[in-house]
Parts: structure tokens; C-alpha cells; sequence
């Protein structure tokens, strides 16, 4: 059997023979007026910025590339290499230009004590003088550009076992017992020069500091799937949708008998790993008697109205929201957990609020007895709603030796009057997880796509 040989191949300059093969057009993403985009698939990373972060000091000029030139400090991810050049405004007399990377881990309360984790401590001696402890006219002399390459370690060790290294966080809380927690990293640079006075000479060292933000990217496996509302998806990717159940109960001896419970059922994607950018959908589905809806619920209610959906929150609204007595709320509730000498102490804090608009009645959700309900005269109210973390959330959940972050999403049903309604409060608190970066890069992708 013969093998067909493949034609040989070679490059053609800019001009082409008479006769031969025309030359592949060029590819663009950007289709042309007679094509049109069908489908097209995010790259697995995201471009580097391309800028520079620049810190001047007196004597030293710092430059660190890749980076955002809008970012207030320079950021990097897992594993991360920080890249760059040192410069000095005058290199004489110079022995010795060292830069170390230190990464601390600082946890204190009030009744606790204090305690202090080194997460990494790398130093590179950048330039160093042979003869530094001989005073010789010959002696080199330092550059004034020096390259700069250190990298971020992937775990530091504690209490013998190995950790990932936690995000740049910081944390205050002032109630009773103070709370505070902080995760930096700086980057130092130190130069040390000669100095002499007639016979005497000594050596005197210059030491700059700047912050950098650690941030491991982390995405979710798959991404959200949603047709046009929340019901209108459940039916065609069931698995896509995670249905929680709770009760709102009734007192012992309530005020009405035609009091009931209400039965809540929450949808939530059940991926259940959100990025800090995304909007995360919800639906929200009440089942009781028309008393008990009527009692949690008043006609004046503004969860009834029909045009809160494309209305757009200020920063005040969202926090008059938060703090008042809304009869059904939908928060992102971040827990931080630390441990100091044995001692465990948790605080919890608000991160997200979200945004609920009724939409018209469905079917019973899944698991229910239509024909129980409709005997017993219950009445089914749905809202289908959204909820996206705060701009001033940076960094996802994450766990350490002697330090854990991580969210809740937060359902609460409270009646008006709590002390004089039959109804009790209800609170779910359902774990998720909050990660830097989508499943789909929004910036990568075709315009039309968007």
C-alpha cells in the first residue's frame, strides 16, 4: 500500500508568482460585513495588563511591570511573579541592593491576646560589591538599573501543615470584644552604602517600602444558566437550580386561628460559586393561607409593586434597605472566623443586598400537592430577584491556619409588628462561595456575544 507524501511547503514573501496559490487572508475577530459571529469560545486566561507601576523614592525609582496603570498598588495572583527594574539615582558609593517580599498574617482581640503568622519571607541580594570591606579606587561600581524577579511561594507552613497563601484582607470590627485582622504583603527594598570621615568609615543602610495586593484568581466550574427568569428555567436544566425549604412558623397560641405557617422555597444556581462580579438570580416562592400571606405581606407593601425591577439603588437606599424591618430580605452575609490562643471569635457583616419584584403566580413548586393546597385555600406569592456583592468586596472566601472568610446568602422573613404578630421571624442561611473571576471573561469576549 502506498503512503501518499505530503506536498512540500514553503513561506511566500510579499509578492507572489504569476499563477501560484493566492495567500491566506488574515484573521481578525471582528467578522466582516458579509460574515457573522455563530459561536465563539473565552480563552482559559485573561490578557496580562500591559502597564507599568511606578514608585519614586529620593534615591530609588521602582518599576513593576505588568500591571494596571489605574491600580493604586500593584496586584498579583497565585504563584505570581513580580518583574520588574530598580533604579538609582546614584549608584556611587553602593555595596549592597537587596529586595525582600514578606507576607504577614496579624489576627487580635480584645479578650484574646494577639497573634502574628509570617506568611513568606523572600530576600534577593540584587547587586553586591566583592570587595565591600576594602576601600580600593578599582573597586566596581554599582549599576543604576537593576532587574528585578521574585515570585510569590504557594503555601506557607503552620502548626506543621501546609496552607495556601491567604489574599491581601483587612478587617476591623470595633463591637465588644474588638476584632481585627489583616493579611499584607510588602515588598522592601534596602541599599546600603559606604560612608567615611578621615580615617573612619562605616556603612549605613536605606530602606523603602511599598504594599502589593496578593489576589489568587479562582473561578467557578461552570457557569450560571438562566432562560429568561428563574421558573422559566427550572423545567428545561433542573439540575441547574437548587430548591431550599424552610418554614416560617406560627406562636404557641397565635392571635388569629387562620394564622398559618408559610412555607418559603428559595431557587438558587446550583453551582453554588459566584464570582464578585456576577449577578447571581434567585427566586423566591410564598405558601400559605391568604390571612397569613395578608399578616406578613399589608397591601401597602412595597414588595408588591410591580416596578421595582429596573429600578436602579443608590448606596443610601441599599443601606435604608439594610437596616429597615423589611418584610423579606435577601443579603450576602460574610462570616470571618479567627482563632487566637485557643480562643475562637466570629463576626458577621452585610456584603450584598438584593433586589426582589413579584412576578405573576405559577404552578406549585416541585413537591407540592396542588390539590391539598387548593382544598385548603392556600395562595402561592412569587418574586424572582438578583443580588450582587459590594465593589468594596476584593477577595473571595478563604481558609487558613488560624483564619477563615467565608459567605452566606441570607434569606429573612419578618412581619411588621414581630412582637404582636402570630407569625415568627425566619432567617436561611445557606453556604456559597464567592470567587475573583467569572466563569466567562466578559473583556475576551466577541462584542456581539456580549
Amino acid at each position: 500500500m502506498a503512503t501518499s507524501v505530503l506536498p512540500g511547503y514553503s513561506p511566500r514573501g510579499p509578492s507572489t508568482e504569476a499563477g501560484a496559490a493566492p495567500r491566506p487572508p488574515t484573521y481578525s475577530l471582528q467578522p466582516t460585513e458579509d460574515e457573522e459571529t455563530v459561536a465563539i469560545t473565552p480563552r482559559a486566561g485573561v490578557t496580562n495588563p500591559q502597564g507599568h507601576f511606578i514608585r519614586a523614592w529620593p534615591q530609588a525609582t521602582l518599576i513593576l511591570r505588568d500591571q494596571d496603570p489605574q491600580a493604586r498598588l500593584p496586584t498579583y495572583g497565585r504563584g505570581g511573579r513580580i518583574v520588574g527594574e530598580l533604579g538609582l539615582t546614584n549608584p556611587d558609593k553602593i555595596v549592597r541592593v537587596t529586595i525582600k517580599l514578606t507576607g504577614q498574617m496579624s489576627l487580635s482581640v480584645a479578650d484574646s491576646g494577639s497573634t502574628c503568622a509570617t506568611l513568606c519571607s523572600i530576600m534577593h541580594v540584587l547587586w553586591k560589591n566583592p570587595h565591600e570591606t576594602q576601600n580600593s579606587a578599582a573597586e566596581p561600581k554599582c549599576p543604576s538599573i537593576l532587574p528585578i524577579h521574585i515570585q510569590f511561594p504557594q503555601f506557607y507552613t503552620s502548626e506543621g501543615r501546609a496552607w495556601r497563601l491567604p489574599p491581601t484582607f483587612e478587617a476591623t470590627f470595633l463591637g465588644v470584644p474588638a476584632l481585627f485582622v489583616r493579611c499584607m504583603y510588602t515588598v522592601a527594598i534596602t541599599i546600603t552604602r559606604t560612608r567615611s570621615y578621615h580615617l573612619a568609615s562605616w556603612t549605613t543602610n536605606k530602606t523603602y517600602l511599598t504594599m502589593v495586593t496578593f489576589r489568587p484568581r479562582t473561578r467557578p466550574n461552570r457557569p450560571i444558566v438562566l432562560l429568561d427568569t428563574v421558573f422559566a428555567s427550572i423545567k428545561p436544566v433542573p439540575e441547574e437550580w437548587l430548591q431550599i425549604v424552610s418554614t416560617m412558623n406560627v406562636r404557641q397560641k397565635p392571635r388569629c386561628v387562620d394564622v398559618k405557617p408559610i412555607e418559603c422555597h428559595l431557587f438558587i444556581p446550583s453551582i453554588q460559586t459566584f464570582a464578585l462580579t456576577d449577578t447571581i438570580p434567585f427566586h423566591i416562592t410564598l405558601c400559605s393561607s391568604i390571612r397569613s400571606l395578608r399578616e406578613l405581606l399589608p397591601a401597602d407593601c412595597p414588595l408588591l409593586q410591580t416596578d421595582n425591577r429596573n429600578k436602579v439603588m443608590s448606596k443610601a437606599e441599599e443601606f435604608r434597605l439594610l437596616v429597615a424591618d423589611a418584610p423579606i430580605r435577601v443579603t450576602i452575609a460574610r462570616q470571618v472566623v479567627v482563632d487566637v490562643n485557643g480562643r475562637r471569635r466570629l463576626r458577621t457583616f452585610p456584603c450584598a443586598i438584593g433586589k426582589l419584584w413579584p412576578v405573576p403566580p405559577h404552578a406549585p413548586p416541585p413537591g407540592a400537592d396542588h390539590s391539598a393546597s387548593a382544598g385548603s385555600g392556600n395562595a402561592y406569592l412569587d418574586w424572582q430577584g438578583e443580588i450582587k456583592p459590594w465593589g468594596e468586596v476584593t477577595s473571595g472566601g478563604f481558609s487558613t491556619s488560624n483564619l477563615v472568610v467565608k459567605d452566606f446568602l441570607v434569606l429573612a422573613l419578618a412581619p411588621p409588628n414581630p412582637r404582636t404578630s402570630s407569625l415568627m421571624p425566619l432567617q436561611l442561611s445557606h453556604p456559597i462561595r464567592l470567587v475573583t473571576d467569572s466563569w466567562i471573561d466578559t473583556d475576551v469576549l466577541h462584542p456581539g456575544d456580549r
